[in-house]
């Protein structure tokens, strides 16, 4: 819901190659020091200038205090504008993912006008340069764009206006596509998949994606602290049979961190094979006979049938999982806030770039490891990561750090569901990434 009001330094094209957007051009001087290009004549919502100065603004915002997206980009340590339309970013150590991070929230420039307006809380009246401005939020309702006559690309075809209707109930979205009373569904569920496949005025687009349905551990939690109790109950999971029943084969099962067709992905030895007999073992090894947690749950009809189906398999090798289904907000603080349970079953909605992935993940003082304790080999593997810039050069690195994680099973990655959305037979141009987070420029109307 960011991407139609927000234009974003660094663009990307549907298989998440780094494209033109604010920034028209960029170089990479030396591994600490990224030289940004700008375009000119770009003006905000508010017809505040877009220049050097709102992007210096822009980026130590989002490397202040309270900010969340501060860890996409904690290598800048200077923001260095050079004239009107050039930018450079001093880094503190080298960071191949900071271009691709300014492709995803870090890079989505406000209005400095705005925003000082607003006290820094742009949450109910944001203001961006993208193609459509935001007219109305009915919470838990409805979010209202309008066209932004102004927006850079001239030649992008942009709808005069854009309603994004929300409907949490997957089977609400099918059924307001069918009527007519929308245009576009997203999150289509893969039970009602081949319903709207067959039926007539829609379509069904289904694409591959980097989100990733996955257990989080605490790896310091009573019970999951020897790696060999994490690894058993990854082998412990028959995610081909997860595959076929929750998600009627629409998807990829996977035991590593990116699809397999996805450049960045771990090399072949990074798997768990589904091995209960190697997982009893393990346990018995470790001394975890027996054993019993808690896990928190989203609490949508898709993922507590995904839990139930795990409590199954964990069962049959004699660990017991007690699943307390919870609002994905809720579930969220309660896990990775408050720590009050060893584990979730959630996902990872995936990043532009992989080394944001495993950074945000897998380090100690990374957000969504609640053990605060990094993965070991990981600094290592960054250090070869970073001083690339090519992905055949980063790509030895990123092995490194998927084997890394591997080894340690801080989550257990389950399956990649393909991105799935409606479309009525009167839309024209729509086209996915592997995010999963269309930018609805290009749609036009038979």
């Amino acid at each position: 819901m960011l991407y139609p009001m927000y234009a974003t330094l660094i663009s990307f094209d549907k298989g998440l190659t780094p494209q033109p957007g604010l920034a028209e051009s960029w170089e990479q001087k030396s591994p600490t020091e990224l030289v940004l290009h700008l375009r000119k004549g770009v003006t905000f919502h508010d017809d505040t200038p877009f220049d050097a100065g709102a992007v210096k603004y822009n980026l130590e915002r989002a490397l202040g205090p309270g900010s969340n997206i501060a860890p996409d980009i904690a290598a800048v340590k200077q923001v260095r504008v050079d004239d009107a339309a050039t930018v450079t970013l001093l880094l503190s150590q080298p960071d191949s993912s900071i271009v691709m991070a300014l492709a995803d929230r870090a890079g989505m420039m406000v209005s400095p006008t705005a925003a000082e307006k607003a006290g820094g809380d742009m949450s109910a009246d944001p203001v961006g340069a993208g193609p459509w401005k935001f007219v109305e939020w009915r919470r838990g309702s409805l979010i209202r764009y309008e066209r932004f006559a102004d927006y850079w690309d001239k030649e992008a075809t942009v709808a005069k206006g854009l309603d994004i209707a929300i409907m949490p109930d997957p089977k609400t979205r099918v059924t307001s596509l069918r009527s007519g009373q929308q245009d576009i569904a997203l999150m289509i569920s893969p039970e009602d998949a081949q319903g709207l496949e067959n039926a007539s005025g829609v379509e069904l687009e289904q694409n591959p994606q980097l989100y990733l349905d996955q257990i989080y551990f605490n790896r310091s939690a009573e019970g999951l602290r020897d790696p060999r109790v994490r690894r058993a109950l990854s082998l412990a999971i028959d995610r081909e049979s997860i595959l076929k029943s929750a998600y009627f084969g629409r998807g990829q099962a996977s035991s590593a961190f990116m699809p397999h067709d996805y450049w960045a992905s771990p090399p072949d030895e990074v798997d768990y094979p589904y091995d209960p007999a190697e997982a009893k073992k393990l346990l018995a090894a470790a001394g975890a006979t027996g054993l019993t947690f808690d896990m928190i749950a989203n609490a949508n009809s898709h993922t507590v049938r995904l839990g139930e189906i795990i409590k199954e398999q964990w069962a049959a090798v004699g660990v017991t999982v007690n699943i307390r289904p919870l609002e994905v907000v809720q579930a969220s603080n309660d896990y990775f806030n408050d720590r009050k349970a060893p584990a979730l079953l959630s996902a990872w909605t995936g990043r532009p770039d992989p080394a944001m992935t495993y950074r945000l993940m897998f380090t100690d003082e990374a957000y969504f490891n609640t053990s605060d304790e990094g993965s070991p080999g990981l600094a290592e593997a960054f250090a070869k990561v970073d001083e690339a810039t090519t992905p055949d050069e980063r790509k030895p690195g990123l092995d490194e750090a998927a084997t890394a994680v591997y080894e340690d099973t801080p989550v257990v990655p389950l399956v990649f569901p393909d991105s799935m959305v409606g479309l009525s037979d009167d839309v024209t141009g729509f086209e996915n990434n592997l995010l999963g987070k269309p930018k609805f420029v290009g749609i036009s109307f038979q």
